[in-house]
């Protein structure tokens, strides 16, 4: 079965309003610090000097079996190898490890290259190491330069040479920013995440400023940069004076402004400056923003970055260039458009999304963008629409959200719900029970027991505390409709009520490869008993990520302690920032004293942000949360090529924690939830695994 994704929603409540967003087609971002104005606390530096290394016959022979290892077509002898002249320390071990990084060096591959950048990361001040770590960071010897593998290798030796602090570290990096490409994303990752003590070898290394170094300087967060910023602007190409300029007003300085209004006025045909100059009234919120982005929209050239800074604009002015854009909109877009006109938050826009209420194509986008306009202009076209068949179903869904959102009820929702309950129509049936379900945890409960599987499916996707995920769990022990049985799952998210499933059922979800398979894979790792510790490993090892990363979860609760022995061997090569950030999750709920090392690997020399930071948080002693509970809500469109209404999608929503939900879809496609981490959420469709990500705008 071909399943598509029509459309897709996803809010996260921000003070008094909340975020829509469009699923949009994997892509990888830069993932940005939050800009301190500040200067930067001191980073407390390894010493520069490394202990002595053990001498005599014992490192000799050390050395001696390390390099027959080196000589094997093995890889695992080979690991084993590197990581023995890694523990031996001495300058030949050294110098052999330096050695195999060279062209037909003995590191052939990922897993070699990466043990020996670890091992030489202790020694990163001293200059043949730093050497050949810049040369790992700078070559790739299997497949692109982008692959996983070599983007981890070289991700590890750029944070090794930055946490040394050395000059000529910082100049290495320094040098690789002035070019563009995964060597330079490296580098920039690398100097955030071990800010350097001084900027001068960064900023003064040969050759010219690149887009990337200005980024990172803004990532930094250091307004030692400002000098550097400021002669960028005075000099740089036209591109590079925007993106500077763009740097310092997120640093705090706010003369750019003025500059910004001169570039309007004066570089008209100069569309890399217009851009620059209105992104720079956007973010200081001043008053003629809403003017510069809206002839920014008008611009055929410049439209496209319009509409990415139209997520920060909160300006009234913007709403006749909006609705001149979304009558003109295709069906992929429009729901980014009502969207962007529901944060206005104007009765003028609630006005507008009112009438694309009623269009069959947009309804539930501006249903949901009524749900997150703060105007109470918004409440009151909801509780018009309750009164309305045609809109009565997606008004009472929108209502449900808004008051989960914004705490807003509108008036009649209870009426409509329990009228749309019994309806004879199913996806009524559906919406009544979802909205019943979320708002009060008793009632979905005892939905939970109903014989109709549509309620069951739609209440299922309100399971939102223990004792309601049990009775869910209940149920699914004894379920033998499959899409039942999925919407259920979601109780197995939790090992509480996931106990109360038999370990039949939960090999046989994860063997059906379902949505319903993340779940269960995580729930059966929890158990880790010897009878199933080969089912365990051989699942660590699958070829899906998403099962790796929920067998690392589960693994957080086993009581077996060699479980952290399995998931710091599973750290070790894992190519997958997601998988490893399960793995940083599950060793952080751990006491076992072994789980340090792999914690403070990933602090120091892991190259994805967010598992960086997840570790250092372990490390300072943080127990992190694989399903924490949250305020963000979803909402999907999903329909399926026939539009059969009888088998609705299933789908996993993927959170930022890594926990995936096994979801159904309503019989006329749609998939709410409430109660979700806030963060990035992804999308993947159970029955051909295509997968969606949706990312804040």
């Amino acid at each position: 079965m071909k399943l598509r994704l029509a459309r897709a929603l996803v809010a996260a409540a921000v003070l008094a309003g909340a975020t829509s967003v469009a699923a949009a087609p994997p892509k990888t971002v830069p993932v940005r610090r939050p800009v301190s104005r500040r200067p930067p606390p001191k980073v407390p530096r390894p010493a520069a000097t490394v202990q002595s290394a053990p001498t005599g016959l014992k490192a000799r022979l050390g050395v001696a079996r390390a390099s027959r290892a080196l000589k094997s077509s093995d890889v695992a002898e080979r690991v084993r190898g590197f990581e023995r002249l890694g523990a031996v320390g001495t300058a030949a071990a050294s110098e052999l490890l330096e050695k195999s990084l060279e062209p037909g060096g003995a590191a052939k591959g990922v897993e070699d290259r990466l043990t020996v950048v670890r091992a030489l990361a202790r020694r990163a001040a001293e200059p043949g190491p730093r050497q050949a770590l810049a040369r790992a960071m700078a070559s790739a010897t299997s497949g692109r330069a982008d692959d996983a593998g070599e983007t981890l290798v070289r991700d590890t030796a750029a944070l090794a040479l930055a946490r040394s602090g050395h000059r000529d570290a910082l100049e290495i990096l320094g040098k690789a920013l002035r070019q563009e490409g995964p060597v330079a994303a490296s580098a920039a990752r690398a100097i955030v995440a071990h800010p350097p003590r001084t900027l001068e070898p960064i900023t003064s290394a040969r050759g010219a400023p690149t887009r990337t170094l200005v980024e990172a300087l803004e990532a930094l967060g250091d307004q030692r940069a400002f000098s550097t910023l400021r002669s960028w602007v005075k000099h740089g190409s036209s591109e590079l004076k925007g993106r500077s300029a763009i740097a310092l007003t997120r640093l705090g300085d706010y003369e750019t402004v003025e500059l910004a209004r001169l570039w309007l006025a004066k570089h008209k045909k100069d569309t890399s400056l217009v851009v620059a100059a209105t992104q720079i009234l956007v973010i200081a919120r001043a008053p003629e923003a809403g003017r510069a982005l809206g002839a920014l929209l008008e611009n055929p050239e410049a439209a496209d970055a319009g509409l990415e800074l139209l997520a920060t604009a909160r300006s009234a002015e913007l709403l006749p260039v909006l609705e001149k854009r979304l009558a003109k909109a295709d069906e992929s877009s429009a729901p980014s458009l009502l969207g962007v006109i529901g944060r206005l938050g104007t009765p003028a826009a609630a006005t507008v999304l009112s009438k694309h209420l009623a269009t069959p194509r947009r309804s539930s986008a501006a249903a949901y963008a009524l749900a997150t306009c703060p105007a109470a202009e918004a409440r009151d076209a909801l509780a018009r629409a309750l009164a309305v068949p045609g809109t009565r179903r997606h008004a009472a869904r929108a209502a449900v959200i808004r008051e989960a959102l914004l705490g807003d009820r509108v008036p009649d929702l209870d009426a409509t719900l329990r009228a749309l309950i019994v309806s004879d129509d199913a996806a009524d049936r559906a919406a009544g029970a979802w909205g019943i379900a979320t708002r009060d945890p008793g009632h979905a409960r005892t939905l939970l027991g109903r014989a109709d599987p549509v309620v069951v499916r739609a209440a299922a996707r309100a399971v939102h505390d223990d004792r309601t995920a049990v009775v869910a769990a209940e149920r699914l022990a004894t379920e033998k409709d499959p899409l039942t049985r999925t919407a259920l799952s979601v109780s197995l998210s939790r090992e509480s009520s996931a106990a109360h499933v038999p370990t039949a059922v939960l090999i046989e979800l994860v063997e059906s490869g379902g949505a319903a398979s993340a779940v269960a894979a995580k729930a059966l790792a929890a158990r880790d008993t010897p009878a199933e510790r080969p089912q365990i490993e051989r699942l660590s090892k699958s070829g899906d990520p998403l099962i790796r990363a929920h067998i690392a979860l589960g693994l957080a609760d086993s009581r077996d302690p060699s479980a952290v022995g399995l998931m710091r061997e599973m750290y070790r090569f894992e190519q997958n920032a997601d998988v490893r950030h399960a793995l940083v999750t599950a060793l952080s709920t751990r006491s076992d004293r072994s789980r340090l090392d792999t914690l403070k690997l990933a602090a120091d020399l892991d190259g994805d942000e967010r598992v960086q930071s997840a570790a250092r948080l372990a490390v300072a002693g943080a127990r992190l949360s694989a399903l924490p509970r949250g305020r963000a809500t979803l909402w999907l469109t999903l329909t399926e090529s026939g539009g059969s209404a009888k088998h609705p999608p299933q789908a996993r929503v993927g959170t930022p924690s890594g926990v995936a939900l096994p979801v159904v879809a309503d019989p006329d496609g749609q998939v709410l939830v409430t109660g979700l981490p806030e963060g990035p959420l992804s999308l993947r469709l159970a029955a051909d695994a295509l997968e969606r990500q949706a990312e804040p705008r």
